[in-house]
């Protein structure tokens, strides 16, 4: 595609003319690029039509923002600048002339004259303006103020006077939206007009190559092993460039600690490939879509809601009554963002959502290793060194895995998924799964729907001495609005939400009990604790639950600085919380208060006597 453009230049270039040309194509497809690492270096090879020992010099001017003809004057001459200092050179009187109130806006130009060639030199020693290639770049994104036909007025002066070859590079579909654009202008000014078609995998291997391959060469070797995946999800994009590159600066801080950490933790490392598409593609479609703009406040909290087509309790109303429309109501129905967002980049891949890289990326906080870690292993479950027979059997009867098997294996594979069940082996997050495998295909193996739910909750009590907490174990439970049985799948996923609500209240129990534990033996490692920034006891209730006497004895214990700490604690505690979360502990504050005051006039009085 790239060789036919560079003919069409090339056969501009060599002929007589008084016409621009554009390079038409939206916005962020590789234009820009295409003029600085191929055409231009071409240009610089083609002779001049009336001189063959003379070469085109091409340069390039972005009129982003520009907002007078003076600007795009003095622009021309900064860029011709450096050819005038280095070849010792000046400017031919139709240049100077052109340019010249341009020129004069740059205070440190000096004497004008000393740029400008006279009657009295060698021609040879001009530079003339039929020896350039103006690139004007960003032709629709000049300054409102600039009017448009007087860039064209001037761009004609330049083509028709001055025999200059001219290439605008625009978006004419926003271009036509200027009032002062019509066809007429564009035609007296405009010959030829050349659409633009990238070439998506070159253009990636540009951009990989001249970023990465000498400072990044680990970085660009596992750019070049998901090359196609990643071109992909750019070509769904309008080949938008410019996305991929914020996406490969952004995945850049991603990519190195966890390539570290994969060295470095045995554990971690096992399945690393399953791990490493999971966040490639998680953050390919986050950076893509946020710096579309796609992403906003409007949206931006569904993508969190996904997570693997999981539900939260909020979400059931909806989900229970997405699905009672008619067909005819559906077909009629917009897609909602979150369909095309999943049709448009996991049609054929398992949603994972990491909060952590989603944070990063949209800007709400740093990336932090610890929370991926965390996060994965909530989806990529391992136990002493190996991935448990249930997580391989799960993998097996996985989509697409699970067509490739026969029926007697399908069914063998089913069956022994639920002897596991039985035995309480799965992770809490993954009985939802369990439930739609047996039931998925219409119920292809005719399990009752009642006997088989009873069976899960009792393999869900069973397992119950082996599950921790999870913070938002419904990101990972998944449910989709059309799964089969999604009423009966549903009744799983609250049950689940159950187990792991007591799980919570029980780890809080024995969390605040190793506070106060902690609290009483040593007061310095306590208060180091309830200050780190991430600590949720910061917004517990917590002073309420323990004996107030305990407490003042302890603070009597105390030294004074120790106490000085304390105080100063307690302050910033209630500070900023007592009128939210934190107001019933107010009784507490107080009782307290009361405590070491009336013990102190207690002491002050019998010392007195």
């Amino acid at each position: 595609m790239n060789s036919n453009l560079l003919d069409i230049f090339e056969q501009y270039l060599k002929i007589e003319t008084n016409y621009a040309v554009i390079l038409n194509g939206s916005y962020g497809i590789g234009k820009t690029h295409f003029f600085k690492q191929e055409l231009s270096q071409k240009i610089k090879e083609i002779s001049l039509p009336k001189d063959e020992k003379k070469k085109y010099t091409p340069i390039h001017i972005s009129l982003f923002g520009f907002k007078t003809l003076e600007e795009i004057q003095t622009a021309i001459f900064v860029e011709l600048f450096p050819i005038l200092k280095n070849k010792n050179i000046k400017l031919a009187a139709g240049i100077g002339k052109s340019i010249i109130r341009g020129i004069a806006q740059l205070n440190r130009a000096g004497d004008i004259d000393k740029y400008i060639g006279d009657i009295t030199q060698d021609a040879n020693d001009w530079l003339n303006y039929d020896e350039l290639v103006i690139c004007f770049d960003d032709l629709d994104r000049k300054s409102e103020a600039l009017d448009l036909r007087d860039v064209f007025g001037f761009v004609n002066s330049l083509v028709e006077n001055q025999g200059v070859k001219v290439l605008f590079i625009a978006n004419e579909k926003q271009l036509i939206q200027d009032n002062n654009y019509s066809s007429e202008l564009r035609e007296k000014v405009i010959g030829v007009s050349i659409q633009y078609i990238p070439n998506p995998s070159t253009i990636y291997c540009q951009i990989i190559k001249s970023r990465y391959e000498s400072a990044n060469k680990v970085y660009f070797d596992f750019l070049k092993k998901y090359q196609s995946e990643i071109i992909s999800a750019i070509e769904k994009n309008e080949n938008n460039f410019r996305n991929l590159i914020f996406f490969l600066e952004h995945f850049k801080t991603i990519f190195y600690p966890v390539k570290k950490e994969f060295e470095d933790d045995a554990e971690f490392a096992l399945l690393k490939e399953d791990k490493e598409k999971a966040i490639l593609y998680f953050s390919l479609s986050i950076a893509i879509e946020y710096k579309l703009g796609h992403l906003n406040s409007t949206n931006i909290n569904e993508i969190e809601r996904i997570k693997n087509n999981s539900i939260s309790n909020i979400d059931f109303t909806k989900l229970l009554t997405s699905g009672s429309s008619s067909k005819e109501e559906q077909k009629e129905r917009k897609p909602s963002y979150i369909e095309v967002f999943k049709k448009k980049y996991y049609s054929e891949e398992s949603f994972y959502f990491f909060k952590s890289i989603f944070d990063y990326i949209t800007g709400t906080g740093a990336f932090e290793l610890n929370n991926l870690k965390s996060e994965l292993g909530n989806y990529f479950i391992t136990e002493e060194g190996e991935v448990p027979k249930q997580e391989k059997l799960l993998k097996q009867l996985a989509y697409l895995d699970c067509l490739d098997l026969n029926d007697i294996e399908y069914r063998s594979l089913t069956t022994k998924m639920l002897q596991y069940l039985d035995q309480g082996l799965f992770p809490l997050a993954q009985f939802s799964t369990v439930f739609h495998y047996a039931t998925r295909f219409d119920n292809i193996m005719g399990y009752n729907l009642e006997n088989l739910k009873r069976r899960v909750k009792k393999g869900i009590r069973k397992g119950k001495a082996r599950y921790k907490y999870q913070q938002n174990l419904d990101f990972y439970m998944s449910v989709s609005s059309d799964t089969e049985f999604k009423e009966d799948l549903l009744e799983i996923v609250r049950y689940c939400l159950t187990i792991n609500d007591s799980l919570k209240e029980e780890k809080e129990e024995i969390d605040l009990e190793n506070y106060f534990k902690l609290f009483l033996e040593d007061f310095d490692k306590f208060d180091s604790t309830v200050r780190e920034p991430n600590n949720e006891i910061q917004f517990t209730l917590f002073w309420t639950r323990f004996d107030i006497n305990k407490i003042y004895w302890r603070i009597r214990k105390l030294n004074n600085s120790q106490i000085w700490r304390f105080g100063h604690y307690i302050t910033n505690r209630y500070r900023r919380n007592i009128f939210e979360r934190l107001y019933p502990e107010k009784d507490f504050v107080v009782q307290l208060y009361n405590l070491i005051d009336n013990k102190t006039k207690e002491r002050q009085k019998n010392n007195l006597q």
